[in-house]
């Protein structure tokens, strides 16, 4: 997407980052604004203090976001001492399929590779099969070992690329 950007977000974009984070994610089907994770979606402001959130922006117009958590941080989930994390992935409904989420995702590798992390981990919802595309184009492979559920009905896919 050539008129896109990708930066962090700024303090004041951040209730509307969590506002396009909880809507990819309900359009997808996965989670509902009723969902207990709901509310943690909606929390960029957490995000952006204790990861990189990062927003890919055409003008005035945010079209996704990603949070690039580095090893050791509160937002690591599975992530080794030398792996960063990206964490959610969320592109704008009506944003989809312009290249969006890749040029978040690339964004993510870039600063891994530029802090000297050996890969690249995250986990997926099993709903999520655009995104499941999307990392295995990119060359992400499933590590099904470190499969995992945060809550009861909710599995977790987790994709690592070496970099």
């Amino acid at each position: 997407m050539s008129d896109a950007t990708v930066r962090p977000a700024r303090p004041d974009e951040l209730d509307a980052v969590g506002r396009l984070t909880l809507g990819a994610y309900a359009a997808d089907g996965g989670i509902t604004p009723e969902s207990p994770y709901a509310a943690t979606l909606l929390d960029a402001g957490a995000r952006a203090r204790d990861a990189v959130l990062l927003v890919a922006v055409a003008g005035d117009e945010l079209l996704g976001t990603v949070t690039f958590v580095r090893p050791g941080t509160p937002f690591a989930e599975i992530g080794g001492p030398d792996e960063a994390e990206v964490r959610t992935l969320a592109v704008a409904p009506a944003t989809r399929g312009r290249g969006v989420g890749r040029l978040l995702s690339d964004e993510c590798v870039r600063l891994a590779r530029d802090e000297g992390c050996r890969a690249v981990v995250l986990s997926s919802g099993t709903w999520m099969t655009t995104a499941h595309r999307l990392y295995e184009r990119m060359g992400f492979v499933r590590e099904p070992e470190r499969d995992w559920s945060p809550s009861p009905g909710v599995e977790l896919l987790a994709y690592r690329l070496p970099l």
